[in-house]
């Protein structure tokens, strides 16, 4: 905050020259490499100069994987070329990374992105880089003013190269997944509401898409070039120090490593060690128990056997009576579950309670009754479901067989 808006603009503007002369010159040696002429060159590197930096700059940088979604941003390539185009808001694309060698869909969108950088419409405005390396990846998240990242939901683990443009200033307009959906707090950047994985893929991109260039379109655009004055844009200033703010206390390498330590390997290496005690007799008794869950699970089924009431009076209790078909296992061996909350637009359960039911009386025919006397903490309309899923105590997770049924 005690920076000076308008140095603070101008040293931004200088982070985006140096990357404008080192990827000006990539350029320039790629073209001629591949036998362009010096005109051709001129005209692909037109937008791209060290003394004229006033052009918005977005970049994607980052491997080409085909869940990251590379080719989000041209859903709509006439909407985008238009854009790009506007000769009074010019808007230039740096794209860059490498795919596996063996990961021929992700081959597959670099080249594509090489095929719609060749389009008259998008020549100069999408510039693809090759030889992607550290020293460019250091200018591209410290030099260009918007880091886009559209992965496919939910995905995306972490997003550091957005963490690292983040620290330098340089806003995020990303899917709220990964770390950019505990970074995102509205003020600080853009983000784009996912679709569930109920939805098709192509719903999905179809729709991401469009919400993409319309915050492109709507926000981003016309913050950056509403000039002051002084010939920056307040806004602009301010979302960047906000940026830099939000993210720089709460996002760095020894938070992601001790984030890892904490939730994967210490875990882990306590897992391992509980397994392997008593010449590995507990690793054998869990891996006996997951093969008879595999067995068994598919004939598992659960119904409900009393009647629920259309309402409850304060103080009353709802009593919840569900069989269980264990077809062979025990009642110890599963876990039966009443969660209660309140619900979204959607339907979606906010569980806000869960309540584990009882074994009541003895199995018989297979069949396992489990109860529950719920009381209602609060008033109103409550929502609740039921559910069932394996249960055993050496377990590391009490979801890891994946198996589950719902009520």
């Amino acid at each position: 905050d005690e920076i000076p808006d308008q140095s603070y603009w101008s040293i931004r503007q200088t982070l985006k020259s140096r990357l404008f002369s080192d990827v000006r010159e990539r350029v320039t040696l790629q073209l001629e490499r591949n036998g362009c002429g010096e005109f051709h060159i001129q005209r692909l590197t037109s937008n791209i100069s060290e003394h004229q930096t006033d052009i918005l700059t977005l970049g994607f940088a980052r491997r080409f994987a085909t869940y990251k979604r590379a080719t989000l941003l041209f859903s709509d390539p006439e909407r985008l070329a238009r854009l790009l185009n506007n000769p009074d808001r010019p808007v230039v694309i740096l794209f860059a990374g490498k795919a596996h060698p063996n990961d021929h869909p992700g081959q597959e969108l670099i080249r594509a992105i090489h095929h719609f950088s060749r389009r008259p419409e998008f020549e100069g405005k999408i510039i693809l880089l090759e030889g992607y390396d550290l020293a460019l990846a250091r200018k591209l998240v410290s030099g260009v003013d918007v880091w886009v990242n559209n992965p496919e939901y939910p995905m995306e683990a972490s997003g550091t190269s957005g963490e690292k443009a983040g620290l330098n200033g340089v806003l995020n307009l990303s899917v709220l997944d990964g770390w950019w959906g505990e970074g995102y707090n509205g003020d600080n950047g853009w983000g784009i509401v996912p679709h569930g994985e109920d939805y098709d893929a192509d719903f999905r991109n179809r729709e991401e898409g469009e919400a993409l260039l319309d915050i492109l379109e709507r926000d981003i655009i016309p913050t950056y070039y509403a000039r002051n004055g002084f010939g920056y844009s307040e806004e602009w200033v301010r979302l960047s120090k906000n940026s830099m703010k939000s993210i720089l206390p709460h996002f760095n390498s020894q938070r992601m490593v001790m984030d890892y330590v904490e939730k994967f390997y210490a875990p882990a290496s306590q897992q391992h060690r509980k397994l392997k005690k008593d010449q590995a007799n507990p690793a054998r008794e869990l891996a006996t128990w997951k093969q008879k869950i595999s067995e068994r699970w598919p004939q598992v089924s659960m119904q409900r056997i009393d009647t629920a009431p259309e309402q409850l009076m304060h103080g009353e209790t709802l009593k919840i009576q569900v069989s269980v078909y264990l077809d062979g296992l025990e009642s110890s061996d599963i876990v039966v579950e009443c969660l209660m909350g309140t619900t979204t637009v959607h339907e979606e359960l906010i569980v806000q309670m869960r309540i584990p039911l009882q074994a009541d009386g003895e199995k018989v025919d297979k069949q396992q009754t489990f109860i529950l006397d719920l009381e209602p903490v609060l008033s109103g309309l409550q929502h609740y479901k039921i559910r069932a899923y394996p249960h055993h105590v050496l377990q590391a997770h009490p979801f890891e067989t994946g198996c589950m049924i719902w009520l």
